[in-house]
C-alpha cells in the first residue's frame, strides 16, 4: 500500500511536464488530463494554417492603380496651353492649366472663329463675328455670319476707287453700258473699260500693238504683235509678239498676285508681296491683300518652326 500511495503522489507532481515524462503505468496513462489537452492544441494549430491560406486569398484580389505617373494617362489627351494629363491618387485625369473661356494665344486669321480653352481643358472653337477676311475686293462686303466667312458682292452700281463702279459680277469697272458711260466723249465703253472710239473699226491705228488692241485700246492678248510690254495683256512682248505669262517673266501677270508668285500656278509669295488668298504665301498668312511675316501666334507652323508656334530660334520650345 506505501508503495502504490508513492507512485500516485509522484505522478500527480510530474503532471505539468507529462507531455515529456516517461508513462507511470498503462492504467494512469489513459486516464491523464495533460496528454489529452496537448492533442487539442494541435488541432487548432491545423486551423491556423486554413486562416493564413484564407490571407493569401485576400490579398491576391487586389485593384491595381490606373496609373503611377502622368505617362501613364495617354487617354487623357497631350499637353496643351489649356490642359495636360494628370495622375492623381492612382486614377487618371485632365488638369485644368487655364480657366474656361480662355482665349489660345495662336490664332487664325480671318476664320471668323476664335480658339478657348472649354469645360474639358481642351482647345474648342467659338464663332467671332468679329475675325473678318478681308479679301481686297471693294466690290465684296466681307461679313462673318455665325462663324461663316461670306464674301457677298456688292450691288451694281456701288461706287469703287476713283470714279470705279462694282458691276453685277463683284468687279469694280469704269463703265457699265446703259449704267455709268465714259465721261470723255472720245471714248466707248468695252468690257468695263473707256477706250478711244477707234478701237473698234477694224484698223491698226497709231499706237496700237495689232489691230484694235493696245495703245489707247484693251491689251493685246498672248500670241499678237507688239512693239513693248504695255501693249500686251501678260506685259511681256518678246521677238514683236505678246508673250504668255511665265513665273520668271520679272512681270506680275496671269494669276500671279505678286511678281513671279502667287496663284495657281506660281510659287508662293515672300513677305509683303500681294495675295488673295493664304496659299499664296510662304507664311501661309494673307492679311490685308500682303503676305504676312511669320509669327508664333499664327496657329501655323512656318518659318524655322519645328512646331505648330513653338521651336526654332524665334518662338518658344515645344513641349
Amino acid at each position: 500500500m506505501r508503495i502504490e500511495r508513492a507512485w500516485m503522489i509522484a505522478c500527480i507532481l510530474g503532471a505539468t511536464i507529462a507531455a515529456s515524462a516517461v508513462g507511470c503505468g498503462d492504467e494512469p496513462s489513459s486516464n491523464n488530463p495533460t496528454s489529452s489537452s496537448s492533442s487539442g492544441a494541435a488541432g487548432g494549430g491545423g486551423a491556423g494554417g486554413g486562416g493564413s491560406t484564407g490571407g493569401m486569398g485576400g490579398a491576391g484580389g487586389g485593384v491595381s492603380p490606373e496609373c503611377t505617373t502622368p505617362a501613364d494617362c495617354t487617354n487623357e489627351g497631350t499637353a496643351n496651353f489649356c490642359g495636360e494629363p494628370a495622375c492623381e491618387s492612382g486614377k487618371c485625369v485632365r488638369k485644368a492649366l487655364q480657366p474656361e473661356g480662355t482665349p489660345l494665344p495662336s490664332q487664325v486669321y480671318g476664320d471668323c472663329q476664335e480658339m478657348r480653352c472649354d469645360a474639358n481643358a481642351q482647345p474648342a472653337p467659338v464663332n467671332n463675328d468679329d475675325d473678318v477676311y478681308n479679301d481686297g475686293n471693294e466690290c465684296t462686303d466681307d461679313v462673318c455670319a455665325e462663324g461663316v466667312a461670306l464674301h457677298n458682292v456688292q450691288t451694281q452700281g456701288f461706287l469703287c476707287s476713283a470714279a470705279g463702279i462694282c458691276n453685277d459680277t463683284g468687279q469694280c469697272v469704269q463703265c457699265i453700258d446703259g449704267v455709268q458711260g465714259c465721261f470723255s466723249g472720245n471714248q466707248m465703253c468695252m468690257q468695263g473699260v473707256c477706250v478711244g472710239i477707234n478701237c473698234s473699226n477694224g484698223i491698226k491705228n497709231p499706237g496700237e500693238g495689232d489691230v484694235d488692241c493696245g495703245g489707247n485700246c484693251l491689251p493685246c492678248e498672248d500670241g499678237k504683235t507688239c512693239t513693248n510690254g504695255s501693249q500686251c495683256k501678260s506685259g511681256v512682248c518678246t521677238g514683236g509678239m505678246c508673250a504668255a505669262p511665265t513665273c520668271t517673266d520679272t512681270v506680275k501677270n496671269g494669276n500671279e498676285t505678286g511678281y513671279d508668285c502667287g496663284g495657281a500656278d506660281c510659287p508662293p509669295c515672300a513677305t509683303d508681296e500681294g495675295c488673295q488668298l493664304p496659299t499664296d504665301c510662304q507664311s501661309g498668312v494673307c492679311m490685308d491683300v500682303f503676305c504676312a511675316a511669320p509669327s508664333c501666334t499664327d496657329a501655323l507652323q512656318n518659318g524655322e518652326e519645328t512646331g505648330i508656334d513653338c521651336g526654332g530660334p524665334m518662338c518658344d520650345p515645344c513641349k
